[in-house]
């Protein structure tokens, strides 16, 4: 049972008898009208008392304390640009031995042997000389070459100078040929090259006939 239950079953109690006692029509300063003010009195400090102790006080909840949650940055931050690579150009270096002459050139100056048109048997070995100038603005040192080009090699193999060939002058080159079976004209013709493996200047050849 609550006690605001009980409080009110007691002042029940005592009002009744209260009135039991004021029964009839006594005085106002009679026992009886005295005691149900008494009781009367009693009944009303037991209301108050009851009211003020169910008045329960608010209870107050004290607001949380907000914590600042750190929010995590978006900058990106950019890394240090890197270092500038200084790139060296080395110049391009000539193979070894290599002319840096800016000018080779030859000309033809005669046919030493082997006139154009002479006959040979078929399987005959010949030596065919040429006689060329140094036409151009540099040395042709014994790293020059008298190599084959086009026409019917008749067995003729790439020749070396003998000996470095300065400007303006003339040096006599010897190939040796075999020729050929078959019957007819048969033409060979050579060129030049420099150390640097150019063809340059003129473009000597041996023509001959097979009966």
């Amino acid at each position: 049972m609550s006690p605001r239950l009980s409080f009110s079953l007691v002042i029940v109690a005592l009002v009744s008898a209260g009135l039991a006692c004021s029964t009839g029509t006594p005085g106002p300063n009679s026992d009886a009208n005295l005691r149900a003010t008494g009781l009367a009195q009693t009944a009303a400090a037991i209301l108050t008392s009851t009211a003020q102790a169910s008045i329960t006080p608010a209870t107050v909840t004290p607001s949380p304390t907000l914590t600042p949650v750190p929010i995590p940055s978006t900058a990106t931050v950019a890394p240090p640009p890197a270092a500038a690579t200084a790139t060296a150009t080395v110049p391009a270096v000539p193979p070894a031995g290599a002319t840096a002459c800016p000018s080779n050139d030859s000309d033809f100056v005669l046919d030493v042997t082997i006139p154009d048109g002479t006959h040979f048997a078929g399987g005959t070995v010949f030596n065919k000389t040429w006689r060329l100038r140094n036409s151009g603005s540099c040395t042709w040192n014994t790293s020059f070459q008298l190599r084959y080009v086009s026409g019917d090699a008749l067995g003729g193999a790439t020749i070396n100078l003998t000996a470095p060939v300065p400007p303006g002058a003339t040096t006599d080159i010897t190939v040796s040929f075999t020729a050929p079976t078959a019957t007819g004209s048969h033409t060979s013709r050579w060129q030049l090259f420099d150390d640097a493996g150019t063809a340059f200047g003129t473009k000597p050849y041996v023509q001959i006939t097979v009966p």
